[in-house]
């Protein structure tokens, strides 16, 4: 007799395996057995969709919800939840899309994603108290000598894209309430963009290319001289003081961590 762990198992292997596919666990006949698996296998994959639905709503605007739809079963089949809160699922879409065969002649697609997917994570994330006087009092109280040591805590909600196409401009007219011109020139160029949540909601902001190596260095936790020399890698006439100040004032920094 099958365990409750392997009866679990099989039942999920159930609902993610092929329409038609009767489970093998069932004590009634296999017609019938398989209508009653499709009913939960129906509503599984529904809920998916539903889910992802309202995290990349641009992304199925972009593609239409048939398409979309056909995605995210292969996406969910591929990169199944693993928490039972959907609200925090399908971090890897943007990735699977890059690699998706039908979104091929949609070469921006997985990075609209990639923002959308950082727009949810700032909207969920948690809120921190912005200071930016004792920030600035804390690096000025750094030794010379340690500055290039200096580590900095960004805000929570603090995410960076980079793309090479305009994705700030396609995400715009992809949203329910745009009105207007809705042309994109996808030749417009690059965008390196700054999303975080502010009291009004969440933000989405233009960096230049040296601004965003810095604070993407900043990110990953790099001190303070790896993240000068990723930010004149960039770009050589990059201005530190003018960007510290600036992300300090704004509340994207806001913790100094001396080594």
């Amino acid at each position: 007799m099958p365990s409750l762990r392997e009866l679990q198992q099989d039942f999920a292997g159930a609902l993610f395996a092929a329409d038609g596919t009767a489970p093998v666990f069932a004590i009634v006949g296999p017609a019938i057995a398989t209508e009653r698996i499709a009913i939960y296998r129906t509503a599984m994959f529904a809920n998916y969709r539903k889910a992802l639905g309202a995290t990349y709503a641009a992304v199925r605007r972009l593609v239409g919800t048939p398409f979309f739809n056909a995605a995210v079963d292969e996406f969910v089949r591929a990169h199944a939840s693993t928490s039972g809160d959907l609200n925090v699922y399908g971090d890897e879409f943007g990735n699977f899309l890059a690699a998706y065969p039908h979104a091929r002649d949609l070469p921006y697609l997985p990075d609209v994603a990639r923002l959308e997917w950082a727009i949810d994570e700032a909207q969920r994330a948690a809120d921190f108290t912005r200071a930016p006087e004792a920030v600035l009092a804390a690096l000025a109280a750094v030794p010379p000598e340690e500055l290039a040591s200096v580590r900095f805590h960004l805000d929570p909600s603090c995410r960076l894209v980079a793309s090479a196409f305009p994705i700030l401009r396609i995400w715009q007219v992809n949203q329910a309430d745009h009105e207007g011109d809705d042309t994109v020139d996808l030749d417009a160029g690059a965008d390196a963009l700054l999303v975080r949540r502010e009291a009004a909601g969440v933000s989405l902001s233009q960096q230049a290319p040296g601004e965003h190596a810095f604070v993407a260095a900043l990110a990953a936790g790099a001190p303070l001289g790896e993240a000068l020399d990723a930010a004149q890698g960039a770009a050589a006439a990059f201005d530190l003081g003018a960007t510290l100040r600036k992300h300090i004032a704004s509340g994207t920094i806001v913790g100094v961590r001396i080594a």
